[in-house]
């Protein structure tokens, strides 16, 4: 993969492929830059650009969507706190518009919306989010007040503040007043990744974890979560006789996605541009 993306197309030349993400999201312009490597052109647009580069109309029942191009979709997420109503009404209206462009067009898109948000079935709750995977997951509790660890389930018992999503081991607190999420994990836990794209996983290490079938797996908790491309992070246990889902990553990094490019780069051309 290479990190120079060349020259933006011209206003009057449309991509092959358009990827929705920060301009200077590094996962948005590496994709970009391969995609453009293989001798298609990519342009990479924030929501308010890629909204605008659509028209959606609507006649009979019958949805139109002009132009009709492969879309990938890593938009980041909203600001944390509001910084206009102006602001947060042209985002809105611009994420409705890209919205209904995304789940109706008959070209491919990746992490195209559906029912649910754009990160899946995700959540907050890597219990939940594994519960909603087909996935046992550890117990997390949450409270309004300080909570205090009950039976050991793991080595350290932390506690994250839902407010401002800092997290410290207890009984140091982290920074807030609350409410507050907290589980029991391992202080230093044996983990593997696994990436997924559609029907194809793959594991970002080579150690001997094929009984445990992680890219299977991990497939059918990303079918179910409503994700086509995902990183998910399993704790390895038993002496790897068991693997837990831990964590979901609805957008994965950049680094993650380069531990499994020589699988992952042809089979998202072959997604693309069937």
């Amino acid at each position: 993969m290479s990190s120079d993306t060349g020259a933006p197309p011209p206003p009057d030349a449309l991509a092959d492929l358009v990827v929705v993400a920060d301009p200077q999201d590094p996962t948005a312009l590496e994709l970009a830059a391969y995609v453009t490597e293989q001798g298609r052109s990519a342009a990479v647009l924030d929501v308010f650009d890629a909204a605008q580069l659509f028209t959606l109309t609507a006649a009979a029942g019958t949805a139109t969507i002009d132009p009709v191009v492969p879309l990938v979709l890593l938009l980041p997420a909203p600001p944390d706190r509001r910084t206009g109503w102006d602001a947060e009404f042209h985002l809105g209206e611009c994420f409705a518009q890209l919205w209904a462009v995304a789940a109706l067009t008959p070209a491919p898109v990746v992490n195209r919306p559906a029912g649910t948000l754009v990160a899946g079935r995700t959540t907050r709750s890597a219990a939940v989010t594994a519960r909603r995977a087909g996935e046992d997951g550890n117990g997390e509790l949450f409270s309004c007040g300080y909570p205090r660890p009950g039976s050991p389930e793991g080595e350290a018992f932390w506690v994250e503040d839902l407010g401002t999503a800092r997290a410290h081991r207890w009984p140091e607190r982290p920074p807030g007043t609350g409410p507050y999420r907290a589980r029991w994990t391992d202080t230093d836990p044996a983990t593997e990744t696994v990436v997924v794209l559609g029907d194809r996983g793959w594991r970002c290490t080579t150690a001997d974890l094929d009984h445990l079938g992680l890219e299977s797996r991990s497939v059918a908790a990303a079918g179910a979560l409503g994700l086509d491309l995902a990183a998910l992070v399993w704790r390895v246990a038993d002496g790897t006789a068991t693997a837990r889902l831990v964590h979901v990553e609805p957008f994965p990094a950049l680094e993650q996605l380069r531990m499994v490019w020589l699988g992952l780069g042809p089979r998202l051309m072959e997604v693309l541009f069937p």
